[in-house]
């Protein structure tokens, strides 16, 4: 089940209260063995725990997972249906998170070929943020 957007926020667990919050103050994609260190002081000491509340936070569209890095970010619009995309800075790490339309997810789904029956669609955009960008350093 994706979630739409919300405007009433959607009731969380402590586990993932502190999880999504560690997320957002981290300003950075964070592994979840990274998320794991930095929720220890909360009483979050075993990785299953991480995994579980980002599991859920993800299936309420509140966490995303970058596939290329093996790591999680908030989402920037509080919640999200499912179409996203990333933009990712390689040099610096930043995120940027692209809302998809529907036509575009519908686009991006119709690129399987008949033998795989798409579920999702998954699209990280790799290249260099205009703070690190060699154009803009001189």
């Amino acid at each position: 089940m994706n979630a739409a957007h919300h405007h009433d926020a959607p009731k969380l667990s402590r586990n993932q209260s502190e999880i999504l919050s560690c997320l957002r103050n981290s300003g950075e994609p964070l592994s979840a063995y990274a998320i794991l260190d930095r929720v220890r002081k909360s009483g979050i000491s075993h990785p299953p725990t991480v995994y579980r509340a980002l599991n859920d936070l993800m299936k309420k569209g509140m966490v995303h997972r970058l596939e290329s890095r093996s790591a999680f970010v908030a989402c920037g619009h509080g919640a999200c249906d499912g179409k996203f995309a990333f933009a990712i800075c390689r040099a610096c790490d930043k995120v940027v998170e692209i809302l998809l339309a529907d036509k575009d997810q519908a686009l991006l789904l119709g690129l399987a070929p008949d033998e795989i029956s798409p579920e999702q669609v998954t699209v990280e955009i790799a290249g260099l943020c205009n703070d690190c960008h060699p154009s803009r350093l001189a």
